[in-house]
């Protein structure tokens, strides 16, 4: 295992408690590894930023594992060490990770402000889809389906190629799927989110209902614009 540990920090969202954060940077740090903290894996992987693939060779806390999974493939990135903070308690982290459960109060005071310097960009941070491979037939429904031109089809496969198109909090594409391939990591509810629990009925929508709900947050987005316009204007 990587002594270099890397954490996002889910800044816009916040699925991650801080305090669990705070606890494995610290104890990290304690037992000797290099930590870095993280605002948004989600937001590096959709730019395709160089630094994920020094990312991908530490340790990665963070999200679902099927979720991150999917994020460091989608920048071509298969093999890469994981650890979910999402979908595990903080002791069971720590222990995987070999980590020392001590507290250290100051410690994580300091991590904290770190935290709270982290940018925050509620309603326009790093949403769009990504896909499990193992699970995904190539079946192209989300490619016919998905208004916004997200997917297109490269030899014959289905490919998220403008995660910048997709619609902020739409994950109707994801109901669409007969092998629910299609994860977005900051979803709610399990699966679409890449958890493992059933936390939302795994009925997918027929093409209409879920085209209905896209069209519906396109037009809510768009209006949104119009407000902001006036706003502006006045």
């Amino acid at each position: 295992m990587s002594k270099k540990l890397t954490i996002c920090a889910c800044s816009s969202r916040t699925f991650i408690h801080w305090d669990d954060i705070t606890r494995v940077a610290v104890a990290a740090e304690r037992s000797g590894w290099e930590v870095s903290l993280v605002p948004d894996l989600c937001a590096l992987c959709q730019e395709k930023d160089p630094a994920v693939h020094e990312i991908a060779k530490t340790t990665v806390v963070a999200c679902h594992t099927r979720a991150v999974k999917s994020l460091m493939a989608f920048v071509d990135e298969e093999q890469v060490s994981l650890c979910s903070i999402r979908e595990n308690p903080v002791e069971q982290v720590l222990e995987q990770l070999g980590l020392d459960t001590t507290r250290d109060e100051a410690a994580e005071a300091a991590v904290k402000e770190h935290l709270k310097a982290m940018p925050v960009k509620p309603g326009e941070d790093a949403w769009y889809p990504t896909l499990d491979k193992d699970v995904c037939g190539e079946c192209g429904k989300c490619f016919d389906f998905c208004p916004f031109g997200v997917y297109e089809m490269v030899d014959d496969r289905v490919r998220v190629v403008h995660p910048h198109n997709c619609k902020n909090n739409c994950p109707a594409c994801a109901r669409t799927c007969p092998h629910s391939a299609i994860i977005f990591p900051k979803y709610d509810r399990s699966p679409i989110n890449g958890g493992v629990e059933m936390q939302e009925k795994a009925v997918q929508l027929d093409s209409r209902t879920a085209y209905a709900e896209a069209f519906r947050a396109k037009l809510i987005q768009r209006r949104a614009g119009v407000s902001l316009l006036k706003k502006h204007e006045e």
